[in-house]
C-alpha cells in the first residue's frame, strides 16, 4: 500500500476502541521524592467469645429461606457463645458466604488458613452460609449467577437482616471467587426493598460478568465456557464423595439446556446468555460499603474483571481497593506467587471494615487509601482509582526492525494468524532499548493499532513482557514463578467502540479487506516495572497461550500492522502518579508493625523513553484511562 492511500489517522473519527480525548503534555521530569505513610488497621473487635454449632440447636441456625420461584434455599449460621463469663449480644450482625461449595455442617473457610466461622463469631458476629441453588442443601438448578440466584441472595440477606432472631439488622457478605460475585451481583442488581440490609462486602477475586471468564473482547477461549459449566452442572463437590441430590439432578433439566447452548456460542458476540450474567450494570447501585480485592497474577478469575467496576462504584458508597501481586487467592496466603509477599493486616483489614459499617464503630477506615496497589517489585502506594489511576501517560511506538519506542516510527510487520494444533504460531515482536532508568505501566495498557487484513476476519493477541539487565524473562518468586507480563486480545469483526471500559458487543461487523482500521486491543490491567537495563517487549500474534488459550479465528488471516507516521501503531499506558504516597505494610513474614518505606527519587518513564513525542506528537490519554461512571439509569 502507498503513503498517498493511508489515510491519516490523527484527523479520523476512531472507529474501534475507546475514544481519544485530548493530548496530554510530557511525563518526563526531574524525578521527585514520593511521600510516604505506614498503613496500619485498626479493628475494634477482639477474640471475646466461644462458637456455638449449628447441629446444637438446629432448629435455630439451620433454616431455609423460599425463592421466588418456590425453591427452597438453605441457610446455616454459626453464632457466638459465651465463654469466661462473657456473653455476647442479643442484637449481632451477620457476615454471610454465599457460596455452591459446601454441605450441611462443613466451613467454607477453614484448612491452613484461619477458620473464619470461628474467627468471626469470637469477635461477635454471626456468619452464616447460604448454599447456592442447585448445590448443599438448596433446591433448584444452579443457573451460574443469573436473574434467579440472584433475587435468592437479596431474599436471603432480608431475612438475615430482618428476620434473623439475633440481627441487629445489619449484613455483611464475605468470600473469594464464586463467593464473590454472589456479592457484587447482589449489592448491584438485587431488589434494593431487600438489599438494603446489606452494609458491607468483600469481594476477592470476583468475575464482574461471566462473559470474560470465557472470552476477551470478541475472542473465544478454547473449550473453556463448556468445560466450566460442565463442572457446575455436573456437581459441585464439598468434600470427596459428595454430589447433588436426586431434587437436584432433576431440577437441572430445567436450566441445562440453556446453560450447554449459551456455553457453546463460539461467536464472541456479548449474547443475552452472557448479558444476563453481566455485573457491571449495577455497579453504580451498589450502596453496601465495598471492600475489593484482586490480584495481578490471577490466572482463573483475570484481571479484566477490574476493568469497568471498581471506578464506578457510586463516589457516595465507601469503598476501598488492594490490588496486588498474588494468584487466584486471599492476600494473605499465595505461595504460589510471592509468599514472602503475603499481607499479614488482610484480617485485621476485613475486621475494621466490617465492625465500622456492620457495628458503627469508629474504626478510622475512612482515612484509608483509595486503592492500595502493589507494582510488580514489591512496593505499595495510595491510587485514586483502579485501574483507571489517572497518572501521567506514556507512549510507545512500534517501527522497523522490531523497535518499540521509537519517535521516528517507519515500515509495517505482518504475520499469519495460525492455528497451533496444526502449525506453529507466527508472530511479530517489538523490544525497547534497556531503559536508563526504570519504566512504570500501570493501570489498563492499549495497544493502539493500525492493521489491515486479507480475510473477513481475524484475531490479535498482544502480550508485553519484562527482561531483566541479563536479557532474561524476569519471573516472580513461589511454586508458579509466573512471569512479569500482561496481554490482551482482540477479534477484527468485533471493533465497535467499548464503553464504559467492558465489552458488549452483540453482534459482528464487517472489517474491510486490504484496507488499513484502527483497532484497540486492551490488555489486563496490570502493575509491571522494567527496571535499570532491563527491557520490554511486545509479542503480536494471532493465538495466544496462558492458563488459557485463545481461539484462532479459523481463517489464516495474514494481518500486517502498519507502524510509520501515517499510520502510527502505539502501545499506549498510564504511569503512577508523582505524588502516589508510598505505603509501608504489614507482611505476615515479617511480623510486628509495619515498617516505614524507605522513600527514594525514582523515575517511571524509562528516563524520558516514554514521555518523549512520536511523529512529533505528545502521549495521548485515551478515555480508557479515565474513570468513569456507570450510565445505568440516566
Amino acid at each position: 500500500m502507498s503513503r498517498r492511500t493511508r489515510p491519516r489517522p490523527l484527523r479520523l473519527l476512531l472507529v474501534a476502541g475507546t475514544a481519544l480525548a485530548v493530548a496530554a503534555g510530557s511525563v518526563h521530569a526531574a524525578p521527585a521524592r514520593q511521600p510516604a505513610r505506614v498503613f496500619d488497621p485498626r479493628p475494634r473487635s477482639a477474640e471475646r467469645y466461644d462458637t456455638a454449632d449449628p447441629s446444637a440447636d438446629p432448629r435455630r441456625q439451620r433454616t431455609y429461606v423460599k425463592a421466588a420461584d418456590g425453591v427452597r434455599l438453605f441457610v446455616e449460621t454459626w453464632l457466638p457463645a459465651p465463654l469466661g463469663g462473657r456473653v455476647p449480644p442479643k442484637r449481632i450482625p451477620t457476615v454471610l458466604i454465599m457460596t455452591p461449595y459446601v454441605k450441611m455442617g462443613v466451613k467454607r473457610y477453614t484448612g491452613t488458613r484461619t477458620d473464619i466461622a470461628e474467627y468471626f463469631t469470637s469477635r461477635g458476629y454471626a456468619v452464616a452460609q447460604a448454599h447456592v441453588r442447585g448445590t448443599g442443601e438448596s433446591g433448584g438448578c444452579l443457573e451460574q449467577t443469573a436473574r434467579k440466584q440472584i433475587d435468592d441472595g437479596a431474599r436471603i440477606v432480608e431475612y438475615l437482616g430482618r428476620d434473623a432472631p439475633w440481627s441487629n439488622g445489619r449484613v455483611g457478605m464475605y468470600g473469594i471467587s464464586y463467593d464473590g460475585e454472589t456479592q457484587i451481583s447482589v449489592a448491584g442488581l438485587g431488589d434494593p426493598r431487600r438489599t438494603k440490609y446489606l452494609k458491607a462486602i468483600v469481594p476477592v477475586a470476583s468475575v464482574s460478568g461471566q462473559y470474560e471468564y470465557s472470552a476477551f473482547d470478541g475472542v473465544p477461549y478454547a473449550g473453556q465456557a463448556l468445560g466450566s459449566n460442565a463442572t457446575y452442572l455436573g456437581g459441585v463437590s464439598a468434600r470427596p464423595g459428595d454430589t447433588s441430590s436426586a431434587e437436584q439432578y432433576a431440577a437441572k433439566a430445567t436450566c441445562q439446556p440453556e446453560i450447554v447452548a449459551g456455553s457453546a456460542d463460539q461467536s464472541g458476540d456479548m449474547t443475552p446468555y452472557w448479558m444476563a450474567r453481566e455485573y457491571r450494570a449495577g455497579a453504580s447501585r451498589i450502596k453496601a460499603a465495598t471492600l475489593y480485592v484482586h490480584g495481578l497474577t490471577d490466572f482463573n478469575v483475570q484481571p479484566i474483571a477490574m476493568a469497568g467496576m471498581l471506578d464506578r462504584i457510586p463516589a457516595s458508597t465507601p469503598r476501598a481497593g488492594l490490588v496486588g501481586v498474588w494468584p487466584h487467592a486471599f492476600p494473605d496466603h499465595h505461595p504460589g506467587v510471592r509468599p514472602e509477599w503475603e499481607r499479614g493486616d488482610w484480617l485485621d483489614m476485613v475486621t475494621a471494615w466490617y465492625d465500622r459499617y456492620l457495628k458503627g464503630l469508629p474504626t478510622g477506615v475512612e482515612s484509608w487509601p483509595r486503592v492500595q496497589v502493589q507494582s510488580s517489585d514489591g512496593r505499595w502506594r495510595a491510587e485514586r482509582d483502579f485501574p483507571g489511576t489517572g497518572g501521567p501517560v506514556g507512549q510507545l511506538a512500534l517501527s522497523a526492525g522490531g523497535t518499540l519506542g521509537s519517535r521516528d516510527p517507519s515500515g509495517s510487520s505482518s504475520f499469519v494468524e495460525s492455528d497451533p494444533l496444526r502449525e506453529p504460531p507466527t508472530a511479530v515482536r517489538f523490544e525497547t532499548p534497556k531503559v536508563r532508568a526504570p519504566l512504570h505501566l500501570t493501570g489498563q495498557p492499549v495497544l493502539d493499532l493500525w492493521v489491515s487484513t486479507d480475510r473477513p476476519d481475524g484475531h490479535l493477541a498482544a502480550e508485553l513482557t519484562v527482561y531483566g539487565a541479563d536479557g532474561v524473562v524476569l519471573r516472580h518468586t513461589g511454586s508458579d514463578a509466573q512471569a512479569l507480563s500482561t496481554y490482551g486480545f482482540r477479534s477484527l469483526r468485533h471493533t465497535q467502540p467499548i464503553r464504559e471500559n467492558w465489552f458488549r458487543q452483540t453482534t459482528p461487523n464487517d472489517v474491510p479487506l486490504v484496507t488499513p482500521v484502527r483497532v484497540q486491543v486492551r490488555f489486563h490491567p496490570t502493575d509491571l516495572v522494567v527496571p535499570v537495563g532491563g527491557r520490554l517487549r511486545l509479542t503480536i500474534s494471532g493465538v495466544l497461550r496462558y492458563s488459557r488459550t485463545s481461539s484462532p479465528s479459523g481463517t489464516a488471516a495474514r494481518i500486517t500492522v502498519s507502524h510509520d507516521c501515517d499510520a502510527p501503531s502505539v502501545l499506549r499506558f498510564v504511569t503512577p502518579r508523582p505524588d502516589a504516597t508510598l505505603l509501608g505494610v504489614r507482611l505476615k513474614h515479617q511480623g510486628g508493625a509495619p515498617r516505614a518505606p524507605r522513600v527514594a527519587r525514582r523515575s517511571v518513564d524509562g528516563g524520558g523513553l516514554a514521555s518523549g513525542k512520536v511523529c512529533g506528537r505528545p502521549p495521548l490519554r485515551l478515555d480508557a484511562f479515565r474513570p468513569s461512571r456507570d450510565l445505568v439509569g440516566r
